[in-house]
């Protein structure tokens, strides 16, 4: 497999485009994934016009052997069988006349039978992936659908489709590989192309009754005569789409429904691509007309990822009560709402953060347990056990007095996975004391008023949790706290 570094662009904005997916629908966004097309040859079977039974029949009758029982016996089959293969040669083939010799046209048939080669050169296509080298299990047969495309005012290419009286444009984004990614190309072998040839012909087979594009058909292959050793690089277009549910969806280029994994692959690309995201955001979201949880769920899940990236996926627990708070936020705000909506946005949000708290400290659990303990180890009783690991971590501002005020039962508890997310808080402080590598050290550092923020949080949600009134200019800046130390505790490194 090559590697090649994006210092000397493969793909570029003129890169052509294949595109295999028309249709004008202005709700949908076109990205072009960049792949390789190895241009391959193989000998394929030539459709036989004629079945053994005629073709041999049809021979005899040119020997001058007509009448059905000498037919019979020479081709060790019985009478009736061969009577009928000499019906369908005279009545539906008119190859035979009703004396039983060959017309014109039999002889014809039989000279180009005899000459005609068993087998045809196929010319086609596979793609391999330019992120990821990996082989698609697709095979074009044919010329290549090279796409009209027109540069837009900064050299971007828009899909053209439509006739001259009624012309159409495709605007698209293109997923080039940046200075920091490896193209790779791995040219296919032999059995490489036969597999995917055999898997593409098998779902066309399950996919489609009928042959919808005869020239586009999936040749049934045996062997392989030729492979490029060089690809072509090209940009496929790829059709995505809002979904029902809320979501997007990405079409499969050669017309197999939804692709699962060209959805995945985008995915993977949402926050390295500056720009992928924006440009699919209008496919997500509450449809006004149907504001259904679904449709708010997948919101608030794209707005969780927006803010995090999609590293949030891998604390799987924390992203869910993120998303929680994300779509009550959401809920909150829809112009039919209850007032005490917001309440419940303030319970999520502490939440969130009381569960990246508590994941941030599964590593150093055990590291110099209990941690409740530190309240008896400060050495001037005067003193608080909390200031004094704040300050042995490094904080620069003073600890908030409600946070002070938590006791060592109440870290006690914390340590259990139980309590408030003060208790949580000092059971980190404490922890962060006795470990140089802790998260909490460099969360301070880098957010020195991030402590008497959550502490804002923690008196905010509260009276929120027990019904009353939440002011809802409160909320947004709550909500960017529990973003924020998500961010610090987890994904900062």
């Amino acid at each position: 497999m090559a590697s090649f570094a994006s210092l000397s662009p493969i793909f570029e904005k003129d890169t052509p485009v294949l595109r295999l997916n028309f249709g004008k629908d202005p709700s949908v966004r076109w990205v072009l994934w960049p792949v390789f097309a190895w241009r391959v040859v193989a000998p394929v079977p030539k459709e036989r016009k004629l079945n053994v039974f005629q073709r041999a029949v049809l021979g005899l009758a040119r020997a001058g052997v007509a009448r059905v029982d000498d037919v019979a016996e020479r081709l060790l089959i019985a009478p009736d069988l061969a009577a009928l293969v000499v019906q369908e040669l005279v009545e539906q083939l008119g190859l035979l006349d009703y004396s039983g010799k060959p017309t014109k046209r039999g002889l014809e048939w039989l000279e180009d039978l005899e000459q005609e080669p068993n087998h045809e050169a196929r010319v086609g296509h596979v793609f391999s992936e330019a992120f990821t080298g990996k082989l698609w299990a697709r095979f074009l047969t044919g010329d290549l659908p090279i796409a009209d495309t027109e540069a837009n005012d900064e050299g971007w290419p828009m899909l053209l489709s439509g006739s001259a009286g009624d012309p159409w444009k495709d605007r698209t984004f293109s997923v080039l590989p940046g200075a920091r990614d490896a193209v790779l190309m791995a040219r296919p072998d032999v059995r490489d192309v036969l597999r995917v040839a055999r898997l593409h012909r098998r779902q066309r087979q399950r996919d489609f009754e009928e042959i919808i594009d005869e020239a586009r058909d999936v040749p049934h292959l045996k062997r392989v005569s030729f492979i490029d050793d060089s690809p072509q690089p090209f940009l496929v277009a790829l059709r995505v789409r809002r979904h029902a549910s809320g979501d997007w969806v990405v079409d499969d280029p050669f017309g197999h429904g939804e692709s699962v994994e060209l959805r995945a692959r985008l995915e993977e690309r949402l926050d390295s691509n500056k720009g992928l995201r924006p440009w699919l955001a209008p496919l997500i979201g509450s449809d006004p007309d149907a504001p259904t949880l679904g449709h708010l769920q997948t919101e608030a899940a794209w707005k969780v990822e927006e803010r995090l990236t999609i590293a949030i996926r891998q604390h799987e627990v924390v992203r869910d009560k993120l998303v929680a708070m994300q779509r009550a936020l959401l809920e909150a705000e829809s112009y039919d709402a209850p007032a005490d909506k917001w309440n419940d946005v303030l319970v999520k949000a502490d939440g969130a953060v009381m569960w990246a708290l508590r994941e941030m400290h599964t590593p150093y659990a055990m590291a110099r347990p209990p941690f409740f303990e530190d309240f008896d180890r400060v050495p001037v009783k005067s003193r608080s056990p909390i200031s004094e690991a704040a300050r042995a971590v490094g904080l620069a501002r003073e600890v908030p007095s409600r946070i002070l005020s938590i006791t060592r039962s109440q870290v006690k508890d914390a340590e259990k996975g139980k309590g408030s997310l003060r208790s949580a808080l000092v059971l980190s402080l404490f922890a962060a004391r006795w470990n140089d590598d802790h998260p909490l050290r460099r969360a301070l550092k880098a957010r020195p008023d991030l402590l008497q923020r959550l502490d804002e949080l923690a008196s905010d949600r509260n009276p929120a949790a027990h019904g009353g009134d939440t002011a809802q200019s409160i909320v947004h800046r709550h909500i960017d706290t529990a973003y924020d130390a998500v961010e610090a505790f987890l994904l900062t490194h």
